[in-house]
């Protein structure tokens, strides 16, 4: 039986690119700054800066710190206000343009692509000498991906590979232009972006992710199978690069499953090493479901799918539990309780799991508060740039209820349209789980339930086209 599935869109992006910023301090020291090596308090860490009345006095570095520590810790608005105050009260300080990376980045984290592009842009022509111009390119190009832009992103690209070939940047350009030229279809162009991206690189575990999917949409199993197994077996180091590896493990388990010659214990061994965290555990569970189904181990195969349905009632894969649970009971010759899951998955996935309606709804809903919100990143950014004094931070206080309200309602879309895309890859799924079920079904459904019909009939899992 072909495993339906779905799995959350590559969301390692923003993350894949967000692992790439260091810490960067410059050994480029003018004049003004002197340190003040006889600090008992903060040691010889200590800078002093020369203000414009010629005091030395402690500032920027501190500062920039602070600001750090609150882009570390998610604190994105008071990030942004801390690194605009940077910039404003300190325009020669050496990091200052790092501050404005970092600034934009919070904005850009906040969803608030309009301000944060007008700063990476303002950086651009502020900082023309900088070692972070070929990030501000990369983030104007990411902020276009993100929005679905391609066609501007990729002129981007072109740009940021003329220009910044030999920087850090080109990597994160390349793994981005491999993730549009993923979603136009064109599959050896992906891989080939994706391929230039070296072992050691922050974006080689979801470059390799990449490239083995696209290798799956063109069957090239062998290819698909050899990236997913070095994703596996590489050492992770953070929450985003072990749940892509989760989520290669799953794909190889489809692969050990499906081959032409299958290795049932093999793939339900992989699937079994998911954690429970793991975005894709529940994928894992129901191949190990089908794992016991095709060896016939059928109360070990009802145990993992009811597992899935009572556990994870939101899950995309509950309508094919049911359809387990159902071919279990069906195979036991249970044909009324077979009757019943199988009914189950059929209702479950009669209909789309986000309907058009719903989408229309919300569009609208979220082109009426686009306005507002690009308002509010106006005033955000405005004040962000002022000195903070008592008049400022009593505005940017007063701003505060407007901004969340606004935010709130920008991310409840933007996991609306996420749930949407999951929809939307789940669809040819859900059809053949209906039609499945129905087929079944198809005999007289009278009691009792008794179809002509073997378990040696059950289909293999083989369709690893849309298993994303």
């Amino acid at each position: 039986m072909t495993l339906r599935t779905s799995f959350i869109k590559t969301f390692a992006i923003g993350l894949a690119v967000a692992c790439t910023f260091l810490f960067a301090e410059s050994s480029y020291m003018p004049n003004q700054y002197q340190q003040d090596v006889w600090s008992p308090e903060y040691g010889s860490s200590t800078w002093m800066y020369e203000n414009s009345a010629g005091i030395f006095e402690m500032g920027p570095l501190d500062d920039y710190y602070a600001a750090k520590r609150l882009f570390l810790n998610r604190q994105f608005l008071d990030a942004a206000y801390a690194f605009g105050n940077i910039q404003t009260m300190y325009p020669a300080f050496h990091l200052v343009d790092q501050a404005a990376f970092y600034m934009a980045k919070s904005f850009e984290n906040l969803l608030m692509h309009k301000a944060a592009r007008e700063i990476y842009r303002d950086a651009i022509k502020r900082y023309p000498q900088s070692d972070q111009l070929a990030k501000y390119h990369f983030q104007l190009m990411n902020i276009d991906y993100k929005e679905g832009k391609y066609e501007e992103a990729m002129n981007k690209y072109q740009y940021i590979v003329q220009k910044f070939g030999k920087s850090d940047a080109k990597a994160d350009a390349d793994y981005v232009a491999g993730q549009i030229k993923l979603e136009q279809g064109l599959y050896q162009e992906s891989i080939d972006l994706h391929a230039s991206i070296p072992p050691g690189n922050a974006n080689y575990l979801y470059a390799r992710y990449t490239m083995g999917i696209a290798s799956s949409r063109m069957h090239k199993w062998n290819e698909a199978e050899n990236c997913f197994r070095d994703i596996t077996e590489q050492q992770v180091s953070n929450k985003s690069e072990r749940d892509i590896q989760n989520a290669a493990k799953v794909k190889l388990g489809h692969l050990l499953f499906s081959a032409e010659k299958p290795d049932i214990a093999a793939a339900a061994r992989m699937y079994g090493l998911v954690q429970k965290d793991s975005p894709v555990f529940d994928e894992a569970m129901l191949g190990i479901a089908w794992a016991f189904l095709k060896v016939y181990k059928i109360d070990e195969a009802i145990k993992y799918a009811k597992w899935i349905i009572n556990n994870l009632p939101e899950s995309f894969i509950v309508p094919e539990a049911y359809l387990v649970v159902g071919y279990c009971h069906f195979m036991k010759k249970e044909y009324q309780k077979s009757a019943d899951a199988l009914t189950k998955a059929e209702d479950l996935s009669d209909k789309p799991i986000v309907s058009v309606a719903s989408r229309d709804s919300a569009r609208l809903a979220y082109d009426s508060m686009q306005g507002q919100f690009d308002s509010v990143q106006v005033f955000v950014l405005d004040l962000a740039r002022q000195l903070p004094t008592p008049r400022v931070e009593s505005k940017r206080k007063a701003l505060r209820p407007s901004f969340d309200k606004a935010r709130q309602f920008i991310e409840d879309y933007a996991k609306f349209m996420q749930r949407a895309i999951q929809s939307d890859r789940f669809e040819s799924n859900r059809q053949r789980i209906r039609d499945d079920a129905g087929f079944t079904l198809a005999p007289p459904r009278g009691c009792p339930y008794t179809p002509n019909y073997r378990k040696s009939d059950l289909p293999p899992i083989d369709d690893l086209g849309d298993l994303e």
